[in-house]
């Protein structure tokens, strides 16, 4: 199902960067009928793909308050960029020797499945022709399958965990400020700031090795959040020319200092390049590539201690690549100038992660808009 659900967006995507070749050749034979007036028109800026941050800035005394629903799966593990199997993780890796009070050698519960969902909501304001301002909230819910392994070693599994959690994973404000822009090529800057409000001590119901069920702190991944003053910095190029639309970006997150429980998650660098095509005037098509690095985590919990693979800081992080495709919608081609929607969907054709760790399998969002 893993590799079906691959190959089709690997088709999706062809199929939009075909669809926009195309039409981008229909238009060069029509380019002699396009007077001055229409071309200004298309020359307006497109919108960036939604997994952009801070490339789409309202205008000067406009609000534009976005809905924004990300959902993500992960299956499958992996060392490095070696896929290994549940039963080895359990009979290879050993608890995490901070932890002194794990009570077994190995660890003996390994997740198989995590779904999340994020439910976004952001509100940005045109102070200036070009600053902007940048308040956004998250709220996540994660549910996971894990397996639990008999005894203190070996690969023999004896039942299952279903845990869920839930809360808030960010409040964040950003200012957004356009240092270049010349109607076809634009280049701004962003700077902001993350609050210690989310939840890190959630804990979970735990299906033993030898049977029993046991109360411990939930893991560091399924924490909402990790309750950390974080700095983010972000660059964005993105230029457009006729139909045809394009960018680059990057953007930094940086915790500043560990949080009360004595952990923080390490660096995480993203990068973005992206072309789109507007396929009709309001409708545009984009693919997008995306890579990160992020750094292991700084710290520990003592409390988070146990049987659970993810219970060690040192299994998370790493390098990855994904692939993704989607589609803006400007709401004035139905009679809905104030609405618009943005769609997008991925797969990861990268990962090289600090493990075993639970890979990524992929990540599909939507974003509504009202600009007031």
């Amino acid at each position: 199902m893993y590799k079906f659900m691959r190959i089709s967006w690997i088709i999706y995507l062809f199929l939009c960067l075909n669809t926009g070749i195309t039409k981008s050749q229909e238009s060069l034979f029509s380019s002699s009928k396009i007077d001055a007036k229409s071309e200004e028109t298309t020359n307006l800026p497109v919108l960036a793909p939604m997994g952009v941050h801070g490339a789409n800035m309202p205008a000067k005394g406009h609000f534009v308050l976005t809905a924004m629903p990300i959902f993500e799966n992960h299956s499958g593990w992996l060392i490095g960029t070696k896929g290994v199997s549940p039963s080895y993780v359990a009979s290879t890796t050993p608890t995490y020797i901070p932890s002194t009070q794990n009570p077994t050698p190995f660890m003996r519960v390994v997740p198989q499945n995590v779904t999340a969902t994020f439910e976004n909501v952001m509100l940005a304001y045109g102070v200036s022709d070009n600053f902007s301002a940048l308040i956004s909230a998250s709220v996540v819910q994660k549910q996971l399958y894990a397996q639990t392994f008999f005894g203190d070693s070996g690969g023999l599994p004896i039942g299952g965990n279903y845990i869920g959690t839930k809360g808030l994973a960010d409040l964040i404000t950003n200012g957004i400020y356009k240092l270049y822009d010349d109607k076809k090529h634009r280049i701004q800057a962003s700077l902001g700031l993350g609050y210690p409000l989310s939840p890190n001590t959630e804990t979970m119901s735990l299906f033993l090795p030898n049977a029993t069920y046991d109360i411990e702190r939930a893991h560091y991944a399924f924490q909402p959040g990790a309750r950390t003053w974080d700095l983010f910095s972000g660059l964005v190029y993105a230029g457009n020319l006729n139909a045809w639309s394009w960018g680059l970006s990057y953007r930094g997150r940086f915790p500043l200092a560990a949080n009360p429980q004595g952990w923080r998650y390490g660096d995480l660098h993203e990068f973005n390049g992206w072309l789109g095509y507007s396929i009709f005037s309001g409708i545009t098509s984009t693919v997008r590539i995306n890579g990160a690095t992020q750094g292991t985590i700084r710290g520990f919990d003592p409390q988070i201690k146990g049987y659970a693979v993810p219970t060690d800081p040192n299994f998370y992080g790493g390098k990855w690549i994904e692939v993704f495709g989607g589609s803006s919608f400007e709401g004035e081609v139905i009679g809905l100038k104030a609405y618009s929607l943005e769609i997008e969907a991925g797969i990861p054709i990268y990962q090289n992660l600090n493990g075993p760790q639970i890979r990524n399998n992929w990540q599909a969002g939507a974003a509504i808009k009202y600009k007031m």
